[in-house]
């Protein structure tokens, strides 16, 4: 009988169960709460990860496993763990020449994989430790999970420790749109982490209202761009809704890797419940990709105005989006 022997860090996977992250709950406007720790929101893909023995796993919100698509990350967090086990919960960033996070850069890179290093370097901002050396850290309140990640982790110029500010939420907001940053998050310094919930206890604020849908198609004209709008849903009960459309927006890096994407997965069956009315030509896709988008207005038929592709998001579950939830 052939057996198979098990990394460190998957050991420790498995003794805990895969975390999903805990996820913050959308808020109109900042507050200078005292109760609340501030953290910039920062725009990458968001990833848990567990480092045990030497040996790093890194996985996406979907619990995809993309550890081999940045081997200088695992590296970098190797080195930053020393001879803890930990499983931490941080962001994997790419950033713009003016130091501004680029969702598109870093997804790009994860799709092409480790041979695109050196164009494209990423670092992973880290916000919170989830277990350390066998003892988990779920039940612990948010101040002694930051203390004990200051304790057991050592920067480095990959891996980083999130700066956070205390009762000061208002000016970090009003710092981080100036700077052109996603926004903030606002986080009870007395919270518990709890794993795959939207949870209040975290308050997401950012410069624009996005959320996240399912592709269903595209249409196009004949135009210069890959694509006209998409066709967006959410499911429900096993089934896509239609949801609206999304013009394409000024994200061209992201709009010719999607297409390229979208193309892989053409159908000739419409996979809303009811077929969208369109004038242009259109194009069925396979439900199998999120995407980030910004939405306006919500129409009496409960579909949404005004959208806007922002980005691509292969690290969601597609059956995880819920335009319900995140437009509320």
């Amino acid at each position: 009988m052939t057996t198979t022997s098990q990394t460190g860090s998957e050991r420790t996977a498995l003794a805990f169960g895969l975390v999903e992250p805990m996820i913050p709950t959308p808020s109109p406007e900042p507050t200078d709460a005292p109760d609340r720790l501030y953290e910039i929101k920062w725009e990458g893909i968001r990833a848990i990860s567990v480092v045990s023995k030497g040996d790093v796993r890194m996985h996406t919100r979907g619990g995809t496993d993309i550890t081999a698509a940045f081997p200088e990350v695992a590296d970098a967090l190797r080195n930053a763990a020393g001879d803890a086990s930990v499983v931490l919960d941080g962001e994997l960033v790419a950033l713009s020449d003016e130091g501004i996070p680029q969702r598109y850069s870093v997804v790009e890179r994860w799709l092409a994989g480790a041979g695109a290093r050196r164009r494209t370097p990423v670092n992973y901002e880290v916000f919170d430790i989830l277990h350390l050396d066998g003892e988990s850290l779920l039940n612990h309140p948010l101040y002694e999970r930051k203390a004990r990640l200051h304790d057991a982790l050592h920067p480095n110029a990959t891996v980083h420790v999130c700066h956070f500010e205390e009762g000061e939420g208002v000016a970090m907001y009003a710092a981080a749109r100036e700077l052109g940053l996603h926004g903030i998050v606002a986080k009870d310094k007395h919270s518990l982490y709890e794993p795959g919930k939207r949870s209040r206890h975290w308050l997401s604020t950012k410069n624009a209202r996005t959320m996240n849908l399912v592709v269903g198609g595209y249409t196009f004209s004949g135009s210069r761009q890959p694509f006209d709008s998409l066709l967006l849903g959410v499911f429900e009960d096993g089934r896509l809704r239609f949801t609206g459309a999304a013009g394409a927006g000024t994200a061209r890096g992201d709009q010719r890797l999607l297409h390229r994407m979208l193309s892989r997965h053409h159908t000739d069956r419409c996979p809303f419940t009811q077929e969208p009315g369109v004038s242009l030509f259109s194009h069925w896709c396979e439900p199998s990709l999120a995407v980030e988008v910004e939405y306006g207005e919500r129409a009496p038929d409960g579909t949404f105005l005004f959208l806007v592709f922002n980005s691509l998001r292969p690290d969601i579950n597609p059956r995880d989006c819920d335009a319900l939830s995140l437009a509320s």
